[in-house]
C-alpha cells in the first residue's frame, strides 16, 4: 500500500508544480512549452507502475519460477515457500478472529432472543465452533436459583440458530467451573 501511496504523491506533486509554474509564467509561447514538460512528465509518472513489466526479463522471472515450482528446485523456491507459510499463518490468523467475532455474534444473538424473564436469569452464553452448524455448540450459563426452564431455553436458541436441541445444554451457574 505504501508503493501505491508514493505513486500517486508523485502524480500530485508533478500535477501541483505544474500548476504553479504556469500560473507563475506570463502567457505567450513558455506557457505551451510547461505544458508540454508537465504533461510528458504526468505521462511518465503515470506509467512508471508498468513500465518495469515493459523493460523485459519479467517473463524469464515467471518462467525460472514456474518451472522451479513443478520440477522442486528447492533452492529458489525456499523463498516461495517462506512467503507461502506465512500468508498461511496469516490466513489462519485471520480465520480464527472471525470464528471469534461470529461466536461472540450468535452468542449475543441467541441470548437476546430469549424471553425477558428467561434473559434476566441468564448469566452467560458462549457458542463453540460457530462456522459449522453440524458442529456449533452452545452453553447457555444460569443463575442456580433462578426459575428459568432449561427445555424451554434449549428449544428457542436451538430453533433460533437452526441447530439440534443436542448441540444446547443449559448449566447452572454453581456448576460452572471457576
Amino acid at each position: 500500500m505504501s508503493g501505491l501511496g508514493e505513486w500517486l504523491r508523485q502524480v500530485v506533486a508533478i500535477a501541483f508544480m505544474g500548476g504553479i509554474a504556469e500560473m507563475m509564467l506570463p502567457s505567450g509561447r513558455l506557457v505551451r512549452y510547461v505544458r508540454m514538460v508537465v504533461g510528458v512528465a504526468l505521462l511518465v509518472a503515470l506509467l512508471s507502475p508498468i513500465l518495469p513489466a515493459l523493460r523485459g526479463g519479467w517473463a524469464d522471472s515467471a518462467a525460472n519460477r514456474a518451472s522451479d515450482m513443478l520440477f522442486g528446485n528447492t533452492a529458489t523456491t525456499a523463498p516461495a515457500q517462506a512467503e507461502s507459510r506465512a500468508a498461511q499463518d496469516y490466513a489462519q490468523a485471520l480465520h480464527q478472529a472471525e470464528d471469534q467475532d461470529a461466536a461472540t455474534y450468535l452468542a449475543e444473538w441467541a441470548e437476546a432472543s430469549l424471553p425477558e424473564p428467561v434473559r434476566s436469569e441468564v448469566v452467560k452464553v458462549t457458542v463453540e465452533h460457530p462456522t459449522s452448524t453440524d458442529q456449533m455448540e452452545v452453553t447457555v450459563w444460569i443463575r442456580p436459583t433462578g426459575l428459568a426452564d432449561a427445555t424451554e431455553i434449549r428449544q428457542i436458541i436451538a430453533s433460533q440458530l437452526d441447530i439440534g436441541l443436542n448441540q444446547v445444554a443449559v448449566v447452572d451457574e454453581g456448576d460452572a467451573p471457576r
